[in-house]
């Protein structure tokens, strides 16, 4: 999810001859290669998927599967090229921060056109929904996210703080941090610093009564709020409750992450990344909501779809590529095969199938999902072109009060500045 912004501008910038010489060079598969399936990941994605093209083949003997594979920075600076170029894989994984640019510059085929050979009937609703732009299908959810919250529990009982329950608010987070702290007393905090997480702040901004952005496109939450965000954030930073600019600069890997160094119990992201944390922990982790507004309502909150599988608009294999993708979200085999390495199934009917062990991170990132589907607000439009700068620049905006560059009033105006350029450009 974290945006790859040379990707994007590659997309937007070069020049088409270039892009179809640059690509000639790049050791992509041809005309000849069949069906070209695209997707980015690690080792545990790429064996999954790889299994999962096995069983596809394995029952369409007919069909020439050619995969291309790639960490997730890489992959967009392949993808802008190839794309600008009209050479896309013919099916490929698509981030939700790309995905409304990829889709209004024509680059992905309007599924509705090979509807009827994709199943969408067991997708939750907000997943089923999430890949239409402007009335076409542009993509197929392939798993189910929502955020969460990642808490340690052994360090928490250690100390004799509880892990915080579903409602819980921000005011409550800010409590439990400083109480941490305070009990600590060994220099670890009580909580990351997630001032800079615009995702997280998605949250905050519709518990403040409106979506981050407008679904034409523009921003929707005023300056007041994006402020109010900061001064939070800033505040607990000042008190050493969150860790200082340096710190945070330094940690924004999971390995590095001060949850799995054990400096700070408590994390936020999107809740599959549970699987991510844990295995790098030997402590408890509990997988939590975000902290609710004053009335604890969960409207803030949603559900919607992590990523996409997107056909290209110059695909000479629609009906096969709506097979494949079919094939991924439905077939039994497909479903076992990749497990939660894409995010958390999206449907009821792929999670039970799995039967994850609810003590398990996967189990509890499951149960998250299962408990606030019914219950939080719906989901936004997809996010709008441009959304992954914004993701940058409202970091390094964090990053810069941090630092003591700025401060919370000058930074909300210099976001709110900057969206409404590269949201209008």
């Amino acid at each position: 999810m974290t945006a790859h912004v040379i990707g994007r501008r590659g997309f937007l910038g070069l020049g088409a001859g270039l892009l179809a010489a640059a690509t000639a060079g790049c050791g992509f598969g041809g005309a000849d290669a069949g069906l070209r399936v695209a997707w980015y990941g690690g080792a545990p994605v790429h064996e999954a998927l790889d299994a999962a093209l096995a069983a596809f083949t394995a029952g369409h003997p007919d069909a020439q599967l050619a995969a291309e594979r790639a960490a997730f920075g890489d992959y967009w600076d392949k993808l802008a090229t190839q794309a600008a170029g009209g050479q896309a894989p013919d099916v490929f994984r698509m981030s939700m921060s790309y995905f409304t640019e990829y889709g209004q510059r024509g680059a992905l085929l309007d599924l509705g056109e090979v509807a009827g050979s994709i199943r969408v009937g067991d997708l939750d609703p907000s997943v089923a929904d999430s890949g239409t732009v402007d009335g076409r299908v542009l993509g197929i959810g392939q798993s189910t996210i929502t955020h969460a919250g990642f808490v340690n529990r052994t360090q928490l009982e250690a100390l004799g703080l509880e892990v915080p329950q579903r409602g819980w608010t921000w005011d409550e987070l800010a409590d439990l941090a400083r109480s941490f702290t305070a009990a600590a007393g060994d220099g670890r905090y009580g909580t990351v610093d997630a001032g800079g997480i615009m995702q997280i702040f998605d949250v905050y901004a519709r518990q403040h009564g409106t979506d981050l952005f407008t679904a034409d496109g523009a921003l929707a939450v005023g300056r007041d709020v994006i402020e109010e965000w900061f001064t939070f954030w800033d505040a607990l930073r000042r008190d050493g409750v969150a860790p200082p600019a340096d710190v945070t600069t330094e940690s924004r890997t999971f390995e590095t992450s001060t949850l799995v160094t054990g400096r700070a119990p408590i994390h936020f992201g999107w809740v599959q990344q549970a699987t991510f944390y844990q295995p790098l922990m030997r402590d408890v982790l509990e997988v939590v909501a975000v902290p609710a507004g004053a009335d604890r309502s969960p409207a803030g909150q949603f559900v919607t779809a992590l990523d996409f599988w997107c056909v290209s608009s110059e695909t000479g294999e629609a009906e096969r590529a709506a097979q494949l993708i079919d094939f991924l979200l439905n077939d039994d085999r497909a479903i076992r095969a990749v497990g939660v390495t894409l995010g958390i199934p999206p449907s009821e009917r792929a999670r039970s199938l799995l039967g994850v062990d609810p003590a398990s991170a996967a189990g509890k990132a499951i149960a998250l999902v299962d408990a606030v589907s019914g219950q939080v607000g719906p989901s936004p439009a997809p996010w709008p072109r441009g959304y992954g700068e914004l993701q940058e620049t409202f970091q390094r905006l964090s990053d810069e009060i941090g630092f003591g560059q700025s401060d919370p009033a000058r930074a909300a105006a210099t976001f709110a500045d900057e969206a409404d350029r590269v949201l209008s450009s």
